[in-house]
């Protein structure tokens, strides 16, 4: 198959699976070809398909929960995660968003991160918060995220979000064809679930904190080596 076909194909199933996941991606070095927008070509010419290693994730009729998340099947509505809960009698009175394109504003958040690792030529352009205030003046930081970019590349997008101690993280099943799939594997004997082809994701939880880490045309390994290196880190800061 010549270069020109595979660019084809990768072209064809990044742009696919991105409509089919709705997903909204936001000052991209996107390129106009025949007046439609199409991925940069530069991503895509590098990216070979992989899947992580673990369990493949059939398709099913009944949900089927691994570690900390549940599988549902697919058209099913997900049950979203909550963060833990206030005191009794506490009420939400508001929430509190912000962002910038610096961490220096987050350092007292308490789901801020620097990430370990992050692969060479992505550089941080937007760090964003989410905070709970309760109407009896308390808060509780509930999300923290970060966006790296590189040029005629995708996004790294990571978050973390506080969840309840008995809240699952439900994501609906695929069906086979869509050109999305799950597989249920490790990272440092943490469980994590797994997204592929596009968009590439990873998803643990650790210490009642779920990451979440995306990509799109990347090498899935540097997605991995992320989690990886943020796992360790933790693990070494509770010893």
């Amino acid at each position: 198959m010549s270069k020109r076909i595979v660019l084809g194909v990768l072209l064809a199933v990044v742009a696919s699976a991105i409509t089919a996941s709705a997903v909204v991606v936001v000052g991209q070095d996107w390129r106009e070809s025949d007046g439609e927008k199409i991925p940069p070509i530069k991503a895509v010419e590098e990216w070979t398909p992989k899947v992580a290693p673990g369990t493949p994730v059939a398709e099913l009729a009944l949900p089927a929960d691994y570690g900390p998340f549940r599988i549902t099947p697919p058209g099913s509505v997900p049950v979203p995660f909550s963060i833990p809960s206030p005191p009794a009698g506490v009420e939400q009175a508001d929430m509190e968003l912000k962002q910038t394109e610096t961490l220096d504003e987050f350092r007292d958040h308490d789901l801020f991160f620097e990430p370990p690792y992050i692969p060479s030529g992505w550089e941080l352009t937007e760090a964003h918060a989410e905070t709970v205030i309760w109407d009896d003046g308390s808060h509780t930081d509930s999300m923290f995220g970060v966006a790296y970019q590189r040029p005629q590349y995708f996004d790294i997008d990571i978050k973390r979000f506080l969840i309840a101690p008995d809240s699952k993280v439900q994501r609906v099943g695929h069906t086979p064809g869509s050109g999305h799939a799950y597989t249920l594997g490790e990272i440092r004997g943490v469980p994590a679930l797994f997204q592929h082809q596009a968009p590439l994701q990873v998803y643990f939880v650790s210490d009642g904190v779920l990451t979440f880490i995306e990509g799109v045309a990347i090498d899935f390994d540097e997605l991995i080596k992320i989690a990886d290196a943020m796992i360790a880190e933790t693990e070494e800061g509770s010893s």
